[in-house]
């Protein structure tokens, strides 16, 4: 048998072991009411569930004239943290016309921009007008970055690509081929009256439009690249959904699973080795967003809780995340990045996502709680002072 054929017996026969004990999360139990049936823990001692605090950090902040968006994971190597991101200088598009860079740290705070870890390919190539939301994989003793790939006459159609370096500095070495394409189905022609603009024509399958937001975990043994997918047809990030292709090595080849798409929603690819599975956040899209689902056989998720004022596009520090570990840990802190102005940026969060930890439940802590993104971003037009918001009051004299 191929490792191929492996890879998918492995895939269907986890699916039906766990078919049952699906179907047992969501019967009602005799004596208690539906919402009690469901009922795992409270959010006070449920280990996936957070609240998150933010903090600005230097070096990669705030910066006219620079977008840098869509952090990777965070790996140590001896006395640093190695972060790698999309930085464009393009006003339009903050993550296109984009390249692949990476800063390093000794407290997470402090950051140091060292440069571009990936450049979009010559003109012609599959990747010659965007590198960008890439994450990193540490295997085999060697640094992998996956990340979306477009090109100037792709028109739209995104690709997984890959780049291989011996040491977190580089230099990097890209493979020759995508290691995931899109479902070849579904029909569009150019647009005549706009270059570079696609008319969908025939809708096609979930992922037959772009295959974004790459993410690799090695798990029992094998590597898992789960990955975001819109289909030509489809409205696009509203209806995003997750698939997931697996591998015997790191280079690939990926296979996708036959269940695909694994989750109904989710937008950016957030995934760690949770207790003897995997565990991932689904953020904003769809029917499921703003949740941490659980998997032990890495298809078939299960809702475990509901979040809020998620990190956009996360990228946190998981020690074990590269371990394959029959105890994954979780973690406690973060980058993610702030789009609500005029140039994207990053900042630190941290959180209670770790095994054990003692949870920050205080609302006192929490600003977003009762608060309103239209009012924060334009009290003006609801004539509230902008020194009136939540932060910014006088202190009150007391008695």
């Amino acid at each position: 048998m191929s490792s191929n054929a492996r890879i998918l017996l492995a895939v269907m026969l986890g699916m039906i072991a766990l078919r049952a004990k699906a179907q047992d999360d969501v019967d009602p139990t005799p004596g208690l009411s539906a919402a009690m049936s469901r009922h795992r823990v409270d959010d006070s001692r449920n280990e996936l569930y957070s609240r998150f605090r933010y903090q600005p950090i230097t070096g990669l902040g705030y910066e006219p004239g620079v977008n840098r968006r869509d952090p990777s994971s965070i790996i140590r190597v001896g006395d640093l943290y190695y972060i790698w991101y999309t930085r464009c200088l393009d006003r339009k598009y903050t993550w296109l016309n984009a390249d692949i860079w990476y800063a390093t740290s000794s407290d997470g705070i402090r950051w140091t921009e060292k440069g571009p870890a990936v450049s979009r390919g010559p003109k012609g190539s599959w990747d010659d007008f965007s590198v960008f939301t890439c994450n990193i994989l540490v295997a085999e003793g060697r640094y992998y970055l996956c990340y979306q790939a477009e090109s100037l006459d792709g028109y739209g159609i995104n690709v997984v690509g890959m780049a291989i370096a011996d040491s977190p500095d580089g230099p990097w070495t890209k493979l020759h081929e995508p290691i995931l394409k899109t479902a070849p189905d579904g029909q569009w022609k150019r647009d005549a009256d706009r270059p570079g603009r696609r008319i969908d024509l025939v809708n096609g399958s979930w992922d037959s439009a772009a295959v974004h937001d790459p993410g690799i975990i090695p798990r029992w043994g094998r590597y898992w690249l789960y990955y975001k997918g819109h289909g030509i047809g489809e409205t696009m990030y509203a209806d995003s959904k997750w698939g997931v292709a697996v591998s015997d090595g790191p280079e690939g080849p990926y296979v996708k699973s036959p269940l695909n798409p694994v989750t109904n929603s989710g937008h950016e690819v957030w995934v760690w080795p949770w207790e003897k599975g995997i565990a991932a956040i689904v953020d904003w899209a769809g029917p499921e967003k703003g949740t941490v689902q659980y998997t032990e056989d890495g298809v078939n998720f299960r809702v475990m809780s509901s979040l809020e004022d998620i990190p956009p596009a996360g990228g946190a520090y998981i020690a074990d995340k590269f371990d394959d570990p029959a105890d994954g840990q979780g973690f406690t802190w973060g980058l993610a990045h702030y789009g609500r102005s005029d140039w994207t940026f990053l900042v630190r969060f941290d959180c209670d996502m770790h095994e054990r930890s003692e949870k920050q439940l205080a609302w006192k802590y929490f600003a977003h709680y009762s608060t309103i993104r239209d009012v924060m971003r334009n009290p003006r037009r609801f004539k509230l002072p902008p020194d009136a918001l939540l932060g910014k009051q006088p202190k009150r004299k007391t008695d």
